[in-house]
């Protein structure tokens, strides 16, 4: 990831009933005004990286505040509107010190000015319409209550050509619950195709030697091999040089987009796992997919949607290594911000799940969707006691 150059800002975000309920407020608003909605958050820093080293110790002051500060409840002063986009319509706060306090510690660990006033409020609505719109949109609102509280930290970056009003391109950086103890799993990591899908490469590829009279074992063995060899799962080789390959070891035979499309056809996304992500995410985890796959990843993505359940996504062919390097574990628990005892990792092949853990994660090896579930609960149980 390039950082230099990139916008940011810091978010605190609501939890709990206080989070639902600005959740469904902005949503409600957004139907009525035919705007986007967008996660309910009150801006404590904003600005420009110019290095990458500038948003690692930005992660470490947010990591420090968050392991130190449990949820902020912080006095509603009550709804404002302005002829600003970005404060069309929003909750007004009453000072408070721990705001002041996270504010400052990240100007300092910028360690340079960037011009940011802290201005504390929750927007409910971003929309281009009058004030006389906006003041009869605050009129029908009933507040949720005389405070709010506040108990995760985030990065957040805006999309770098259309900026912070597309809502639905903001990116999560980093994110961290208020108060979670230092040493609890803080972020859950899933492979994509055996675990959060089907696993399309394989059952693809029986599928193409089942139709050619070919021995579906021998096809597979070779696909995953010269997934590797091509260098097309790391980025360093093309789609067409992996079929070419394909057809000299096992025999193959068709075009490329026919061959591809066979395989995309065979991930087919697990909505139990969807959902338990979607719980995760709620609970104030990290979630992220950690997946050694091909560009086939992002054009799934374009079909399902699913990049948007998760924090990040880490995907051999643009970070350049795959799971056979150990070393791509310790990458993921940087970029995340944690250490690498704070994550869960779960993947279907067992020797990844087992490099995972010489590299202090924590691991479940996935062979059935309830079993792992129930693993899972059951971890994350132990852990929060």
């Amino acid at each position: 990831m390039t950082f230099a150059g990139k916008k940011f800002s810091v978010f605190l975000m609501p939890g709990g009933e206080d989070r639902d309920w600005a959740e469904n407020t902005i949503a409600r608003l957004a139907g009525r005004f035919g705007t986007t909605p967008f996660d309910p958050h009150m801006t404590i820093y904003s600005g420009t990286f110019s290095m990458e080293d500038e948003f690692k110790t930005l992660r470490r002051t947010l990591i420090k505040f968050a392991a130190e500060k449990g949820p902020i409840k912080i006095n509603v002063k009550g709804l404002e509107v302005s002829a600003e986009y970005f404060k069309t319509l929003f909750i007004t706060f009453e000072e408070q010190t721990e705001l002041q306090r996270l504010h400052d510690m990240a100007k300092e660990a910028m360690n340079r000015e960037l011009g940011y006033k802290l201005m504390p409020h929750l927007s409910l609505l971003y929309a281009d319409i009058s004030l006389e719109e906006k003041q009869s949109a605050a009129d029908c609102l009933a507040l949720q209550g005389q405070s709010m509280l506040l108990d995760e930290v985030r990065i957040i970056s805006p999309d770098p050509h259309n900026g912070w009003r597309d809502t639905r391109s903001w990116k999560t950086l980093f994110r961290k619950r208020l108060g979670r103890k230092a040493d609890g799993i803080q972020a859950i990591l899933f492979d994509y195709g055996g675990v959060l899908a089907e696993e399309g490469f394989r059952n693809g590829l029986f599928e193409l030697a089942r139709r050619q009279g070919l021995d579906p074992e021998t096809v597979s063995r070779a696909g995953r091999e010269g997934v590797h060899d091509s260098g097309y799962v790391i980025g360093r080789g093309t789609e067409s040089r992996f079929w070419q390959l394909m057809r000299e070891k096992t025999g193959l035979k068709g075009s490329d987009g026919n061959l591809s499309e066979t395989i995309l056809n065979h991930f087919i996304l697990r909505p139990r796992m969807l959902n338990f992500v979607r719980s995760l995410r709620g609970q104030g985890y990290m979630t992220a997919i950690v997946s050694d796959q091909t560009d086939w990843l992002d054009r799934l993505d374009r079909r399902d949607g699913f990049f948007l359940e998760f924090d990040s996504v880490f995907n051999s062919y643009h970070i350049g290594k795959s799971k056979r390097d150990p070393s791509v574990f310790d990458a993921v628990a940087e970029q995340l911000g944690i250490a690498p005892g704070e994550a869960l990792f779960i993947d279907d092949t067992s020797a990844n799940v087992a490099r995972a853990k010489e590299r202090g994660m924590r691991g479940i090896v996935f062979d059935d969707e309830e079993r792992v579930l129930r693993k899972l609960e059951e971890i994350l149980g132990q852990d929060r006691r």
